[in-house]
């Protein structure tokens, strides 16, 4: 169930492209233009005298015109393909962004549209993650008693799992499959407890929540995860000249606390491993807002030690103190 902790794989880093970068095809076109323009110069035409009349004198100011005039014509070309080309880079880049926004503002309708009970939008995370919390608590009991040694991230993905399943009619049965390789007593037993009423009606009562717990919610969040997803991997794709860490970021300001945290758990988990296989959890440093002390340490999991160093927003602010 583990995955690698700290990650060596530096954060995206846009450097603008220098002024050569960028207009090394029009260089190239001019000097092997000139070059090829001054080989007339090799003829012996121009190397039988140093005397020059009227006549050849003429005849030199003609040529001349016609070089120089070559000279523009080979500018004049170079600059329409320069111009072209900003131009078909300019639609790339608006072409991107109409999508961009586009996928933003469906993120945020799907946001708006997550429900739990009466409540709607991004205060359903705070309750999650809550009733995550809960569910912990109940895995680690069960483990314990069933002398289980588990790591606190296998609790984690256990825990997720009960989560974003839940028990019931269907759910009961997702939630067995995807933990098929722990014990079958601990299986049956986590089933059970969760699917207790007293055990739900207690949990409710106690966070206050205004739904039933331990249900399931993989119709909110898989639908939720995907589209976030392929935000990112959207911007990550991309081959043009842009700074993709700031779209990202654009990205993340749209997550809550709690939105970033519960991503987090889900990215430990075989159906969020994709954020840390791609690189993007890391990279463009997407869950950098969750605040030192948010998971206890001891009790829940060391989180910050699945991050490089200076990962996290206050481990930046803590050092220009």
């Amino acid at each position: 169930m583990s995955i690698n902790k700290i990650t060596k794989e530096p954060y995206e880093n846009f450097e603008k492209p220098g002024w050569w970068k960028r207009n090394w095809i029009e260089m190239v076109i001019i000097i092997c233009g000139l070059c090829i323009i001054n080989l007339i110069f090799i003829a012996e035409a121009f190397r039988e005298t140093n005397t020059i009349d009227s006549t050849t004198a003429a005849q030199l100011g003609n040529f001349v015109g016609g070089y120089i005039g070559t000279i523009f014509g080979l500018v004049s070309v170079v600059l329409l393909y320069s111009t072209l080309k900003a131009q078909r880079e300019g639609s790339a880049i608006q072409g991107f962004e109409t999508k961009y926004f586009e996928l933003i503002k469906m993120h945020r309708d799907n946001v708006a549209e997550i429900g739990i009970g009466d409540d709607f939008g991004k205060k359903i995370f705070v309750m999650l993650i809550r009733e995550f919390r809960e569910i912990l608590e109940i895995v680690r009991q069960i483990a314990l008693k069933n002398s289980l040694e588990l790591t606190n991230e296998e609790l984690f993905i256990i825990s997720y799992y009960a989560l974003f399943f839940g028990v019931g009619p269907n759910s009961s049965r997702m939630l067995k499959t995807s933990l098929s390789g722990m014990e079958g007593k601990f299986i049956e037993e986590l089933e059970e407890t969760l699917n207790d009423e007293d055990n739900k009606k207690a949990v409710r009562n106690k966070r206050k929540f205004k739904y039933t717990p331990f249900e399931g919610h993989q119709s909110r969040l898989g639908h939720y995860y995907r589209h976030l997803y392929q935000i990112i991997s959207y911007i990550d794709k991309q081959e043009l000249k842009i700074d993709k860490y700031e779209y990202v970021k654009t990205v993340r300001a749209q997550l809550t606390t709690h939105e970033q945290a519960l991503l987090y758990i889900n990215s430990l988990t075989p159906i969020g491993r994709n954020w840390w296989t791609k690189g993007f959890i890391v990279r463009y440093r997407f869950v950098q807002n969750i605040p030192e002390g948010f998971f206890e340490k001891k009790k829940e999991i060391d989180f910050v030690s699945y991050f490089p160093d200076n990962y996290f927003e206050w481990q930046e602010h803590r050092n220009t103190i």
